[in-house]
C-alpha cells in the first residue's frame, strides 16, 4: 500500500495500554495476573494488535493465547486501518509503504510488564513473560514454535496459575521478574543464536529477491506454527 508519509500520526494519539508504575516494595499476586490477562485480551481486539502475530516467538504465542482462529483471515489478508497513521513506514522503489507495528510500550504490555521505580531513580521492568530482549538468543529462539517451546509455555502458565501467591505478604518465585532473571533462567547456546541469524538472513534474502506476493508470503510464514500451537492449549 503506497501512501504519502504525511498521513502518519504521532503515537501519542494512540490509546495506551500499561500495567502501571509502582514504588518498591512491589509484589504482584495472582489477581494481578488475571487482570493483566483480561487487559491483554482486550488489547488484542485492536486492529493494530495483529502485528504481534507477525513477530514470532513469545509475542506471537501470547497474542495467540488471547485470540482464536477467527482472527487469522484478517491477519493474512493485509494491514489494518491503523497501519497507515501509526504503523511502520517502509520505502521501496521510490514509494512509501506501511505495515502494522507495535510500540515498545505495547510489546512490554503484551508481556505483562510492570514499571518499578528503584532507589537509584532508575525504572526496573518486571514481567510475567520474557520480553523479546530476553527471548532472543535463548535455546527457545529457534525460528519456529518448537515442541520445547510448547512444553515451556505450558509449564510457565501452570506455575503462574498454581504457584503465584494470592496474598502480598507471602513469597514465591513465579511472579513477574526482570530481564536478568529471565536470561538466567534460559539456557543460551551459541549454535542456536547462529542458526537463528542464518535463518533470518535466508528468509529475508528470499523475500527480497525471489518471493512473489511478498506481503502475503510474509504473513503466511507462521501459519504452520499457529495450527500446532493451538494443539497444546
Amino acid at each position: 500500500m503506497a501512501v504519502p508519509p504525511s498521513t502518519q500520526c504521532p503515537l501519542s494519539e494512540l490509546r495506551t495500554y500499561s500495567l502501571g508504575y509502582f514504588r518498591p516494595p512491589f509484589k504482584a499476586v495472582y489477581a494481578d495476573y488475571i487482570t493483566y490477562e483480561q487487559y491483554r485480551h482486550k488489547f488484542m481486539k485492536e486492529d493494530r494488535a495483529q502485528a504481534a502475530l507477525l513477530r514470532s516467538g513469545i509475542l506471537w504465542r501470547l497474542a495467540l493465547h488471547s485470540l482464536s482462529f477467527n482472527i487469522l483471515p484478517s491477519v493474512l489478508i493485509g494491514i489494518s486501518q491503523d497501519a497507515v497513521p501509526f504503523g511502520q513506514m517502509l520505502s521501496l522503489n521510490g514509494k512509501t509503504h506501511f505495515d502494522d507495528d507495535l510500540s515498545e510500550e505495547e510489546v512490554d504490555f503484551i508481556c505483562g510488564t510492570y514499571y518499578v521505580y528503584m532507589n537509584n531513580r532508575c525504572i526496573e521492568k518486571l514481567s510475567w513473560w520474557p520480553r523479546p530482549q530476553a527471548w532472543a538468543g535463548s535455546e527457545l529462539d529457534v525460528g519456529f514454535w518448537s515442541s520445547q517451546c510448547k512444553d515451556w509455555f505450558q509449564k510457565r502458565l501452570e506455575n503462574i496459575r498454581q504457584g503465584v501467591s494470592h496474598h502480598c505478604d507471602s513469597s514465591d518465585n513465579n511472579g513477574p521478574v526482570n530481564n536478568t532473571h529471565w536470561k538466567q533462567g534460559f539456557k543460551f547456546n551459541a549454535a542456536t543464536k547462529k542458526f537463528k541469524k542464518n535463518l533470518d538472513t535466508t528468509c529475508s534474502n528470499f523475500l527480497t529477491t525471489k518471493a512473489s506476493g511478498k506481503s502475503l508470503f510474509c504473513r503466511l510464514l507462521y501459519t504452520s506454527d499457529i495450527f500446532s500451537a493451538f494443539m497444546d492449549d
